[in-house]
């Protein structure tokens, strides 16, 4: 127990799993001999190494360690801080590479390359879950490589002395990066060795980005949970997230048909019960101030639990936006619902509309968009554990444990329902859910003011606050997907953020006329512009301002959606986006070609899908979807990079890039 104590610190530090697994058989034994209790930390490390070890993958027998960064081969590029100033010498840093190569060397080496637009973590976070990279390379023979992000993990320049240092920071820098990388490699391997770019969530949308404005540098991309439609020129949902939340809680998402319902029903009865009653309910370490508050923070943490709601136990979105490398279990939204199985609450009235009455036990209380009024019956002393009410509270406590106690080590829960989630920490960014839409635009205002007069980076330590909050501040990333919840089309979320038909130009402003404060760059630090830009006015310029620009003008991408994750309404969508779609019940193919007919540009959407399911590697538990979509996505990657459906060279295939070119010079001829 003490050797097993000091594991999973380790593990816990590292996140070294697989190198556990796969070098201490002694170890392995003694840890399934004691896992036999749910409860057992011995329990928790088992699930823990399960989310590396083979199932269905082609990679070995289930039970094996998958690939992860203990394979890679470490190479460091230097690469210009700055790509596109050519005045005096420029600053450089070590960017960081992960190689691996399955070609046989002796038959001359890889024929292609499979490129990793590394996100906003540092790049092990990808190594050790691209899984699709991994099965893909063994049966091609690729050359994977996997690039970090500029100042993300060991790839972070030297910052103090440096005049406007986070200036440096952008998409456009991150994309110039790979392509210097690209031609670098290219010496290496041949010049024309053909490359597909690969990514998930901001790492998809570097890839779609990469291939359009890079297309000589890259033949292909897989932009898998791409938000790119989250911008507000594509007119997104503003309360896409909360609808796509909805489904993965509803009985069209694997949970139980109750599930929702009870939830909606809660959070007004919650809003209105007696501190001491909330307290003993949800297991409150003290008595709350206000209930709302309570019911906001459970809710708050259905964002993540709807990224991660994969069909097997994983730590990828705990371990980057949660307490740390905890696996969640399979499905865990299924799992959070399981208490709310069965109807412990009553709702009469219009949904929709945000005008329903919540019955519990004797307990009634009605609903008129944010207002929860003329309640009765409410209890004012311990609950009957046989009622209806307590069994509601128990189960609003375990969908909340699901993420929030995911480390199995609460006793209780704070009572300002404190809980470490990727929404909180994207607040001062994003315009994300808060009591309001407008309160959402104002906290935002608040946080962007002015840079710091002087304009050169003074640090003591080593920069280390990532690269997403620069990127959003310079870039203007805003995507509005995220805006509204509880407005009656999620059936999940309430109250409502926002008045009645909020319109999204009511949110972010007139277009053209909308400006902000520049971001605050924190102490020791500048270089942010003095203004922002609600409409992201820069990035249409950079990337096209309308779905056409997408679908006709780009090719050779493959833009992926799991519908149970957040972002997916802000992902590139067949005709007319997802606001056309009944997401709540689609049972539509899953693959469309979205593209012109020789543009080879497809919208691939994952029924059963979390944040980018399909990157994911194979398991036993994936859905039909995942399968189907991952084997688009190699057929694809064959043909871009000249293979084959067996994966030999094609008999008609050329120089790949001379092709490329090729296409590109027809489509631009017939453009013009």
């Amino acid at each position: 127990e003490h050797h097993l104590t000091d594991l999973k610190k380790m593990l816990r530090r590292t996140g070294l799993v697989a190198l556990f697994w796969a070098l201490t058989p002694t170890a392995q034994e003694f840890v399934r001999r004691e896992s036999r209790s749910p409860g057992s930390r011995a329990h928790r490390v088992v699930r823990s190494v399960r989310t590396i070890t083979s199932t269905r993958s082609r990679l070995g027998p289930v039970g094996a360690p998958l690939p992860s960064s203990a394979n890679c081969t470490w190479q460091t590029f230097e690469q210009r801080l700055d790509h596109f100033s050519r005045g005096a010498e420029p600053a450089t840093f070590s960017q960081r590479l992960c190689l691996y190569d399955f070609s046989a060397k002796e038959n001359g080496g890889p024929t292609h390359m499979l490129f990793y637009t590394g996100n906003e973590s540092p790049v092990e976070e990808y190594v050790n879950n691209t899984g699709l990279m991994w099965e893909v390379g063994a049966e091609l023979g690729s050359l994977l490589v996997f690039a970090e992000h500029r100042y993300e993990g060991e790839s972070v320049p030297e910052l103090d002395g440096v005049p406007a240092c986070l200036s440096y920071c952008t998409v456009e820098q991150a994309l110039a990066d790979y392509a210097t990388v690209i031609d670098f490699l290219r010496d290496q391997y041949g010049a024309t060795l053909p490359v597909v770019a690969v990514g998930g969530s901001y790492g998809g949308m570097l890839a779609g980005w990469f291939r359009m404005s890079y297309p000589s540098t890259v033949q292909g991309a897989i932009a898998a949970s791409a938000p790119i439609w989250g911008l507000p020129s594509f007119e997104p949902r503003p309360d896409g997230s909360s609808v796509a939340i909805g489904r993965a809680f509803s009985a069209a998402g694997g949970a139980p048909a109750s599930c929702a319902t009870n939830l909606l029903g809660a959070w007004p009865v919650i809003a209105l019960l007696e501190p001491e009653i909330l307290q003993e309910g949800l297991d409150l370490c003290s008595a709350p101030r206000d209930g709302r508050e309570i019911a906001s923070a459970i809710q708050s943490v259905f964002f993540d639990l709807a990224e991660a709601n994969y069909p097997f136990p994983s730590t990828y979105i705990s371990s980057a936006v949660g307490p740390g490398y905890y696996p969640l279990p399979a499905w865990p939204i299924r799992e959070a619902c399981d208490a709310l199985s069965e109807p412990l609450v009553e709702i009469s009235g219009d949904t929709a509309a945000v005008d329903f009455r919540v019955t519990v036990d004797d307990l009634t209380v009605d609903v008129k968009w944010s207002e929860a009024t003329n309640a009765t019956a409410l209890p004012t002393g311990p609950l009957d554990p046989a009622s209806n009410l307590a069994k509601l509270l128990d189960g609003v406590k375990g969908v909340w444990a699901t993420w929030c106690n995911v480390t199995g080590e609460l006793e209780c829960f704070g009572a300002t329902g404190s809980c470490a989630t990727g929404r909180r920490r994207l607040a001062d960014l994003f315009v994300g859910a808060s009591s309001s839409a407008a309160v959402a635009i104002e906290d935002a205002a608040a946080a962007l003011k002015t840079r710091l007069t002087d304009d050169t980076c003074s640090l003591d330590e080593p920069y280390a606050g990532g690269s997403w909050g620069p990127l959003c501040c310079n870039d203007d990333i805003n995507l509005y997907n995220t805006v509204v919840q509880g407005i009656g089309s999620d059936g999940l979320f309430w109250p409502p953020n926002t008045a009645p038909n909020t319109s999204l130009e009511s949110i972010v402003g007139v277009p053209y006329g909308a400006t902000a404060g520049g971001c605050r760059a924190g102490p020791g630090l500048s270089g942010y512009p003095a203004t922002s830009d609600p409409w992201s006015r820069w990035l249409q310029a950079e990337f096209g301002r309308a779905p056409s620009a997408v679908t006709t003008a780009a090719s050779n991408i493959v833009f992926s959606n799991g519908l149970f994750d957040p972002w997916s309404t802000a992902g590139v969508y067949p005709a007319g986006g997802p606001r056309n779609l009944n997401l709540d019940s689609y049972d539509g193919p899953v693959v469309v070609d979205i593209g012109t007919p020789d543009s080879d540009v497809s919208a691939v959407l994952l029924d059963y899908g979390a944040h980018h399911l399909d990157l994911m590697f194979m398991d036993d538990n994936d859905p039909p979807c995942a399968v189907e979509a991952r084997a688009f996505e190699t057929d694809r990657i064959k043909a871009w990079v000249g293979l084959d459906a067996t994966g030999s060279p094609a008999t008609s295939s050329g120089d790949p890039l001379g092709r490329d070119l090729a296409s590109a010079a027809r489509r631009a001829e017939s453009t013009l």
